[in-house]
């Protein structure tokens, strides 16, 4: 990776904002994570991952040429198509773009905002689309 000591945690270099992850902060410290000792190791085997960091030397995907690649359509696009808990993952390539334009920093917060229930400020979490505070459904908003 190109910038270690610059590391958003909260998002991926594939786009996933990882806040949202049911598992970020419990078991898993995030995908950009260089943090060895988290309990979720599922991050060190994803191609996505590997290309972006250590063939490509990118922070996230979008700084490719090439994105969205074969390695990223067949791992977040063309998987789940039909499973609605997985549904986050199509909205990537429409808002990954905007990174470019409001720099790392304020796209996290755009995400945080997303992610964040507007009935009690607690934290929507993907795959159920439900707070973890208050326990509302809801459907985060592009």
């Amino acid at each position: 990776m190109k910038n270690e000591d610059k590391i958003y945690r909260e998002l991926a270099p594939c786009g996933v904002y990882c806040g949202a992850c049911p598992s970020f902060d419990k078991s898993c410290f995030g995908c950009a994570s260089i943090n060895k000792y988290q309990k979720r190791k599922s991050k060190w085997a994803c191609r996505i991952r590997r290309c972006c960091y250590a063939k490509m030397a990118y922070e996230y995907c979008i700084q490719c040429e090439k994105y969205p690649c074969e390695i990223y359509r067949k791992k977040l696009l063309s998987s789940h198509k039909e499973d609605p808990r997985y549904s986050y993952r199509y909205e990537i390539t429409a808002l990954f773009p905007h990174i470019r334009i409001l720099g790392i920093e304020r796209y996290i917060q755009f995400q945080k905002k997303r992610w964040t229930c507007e009935l009690c400020g607690g934290q929507i979490r993907f795959y159920d689309y439900q707070c973890d505070k208050c326990g509302a459904y809801t459907m985060v908003h592009t």
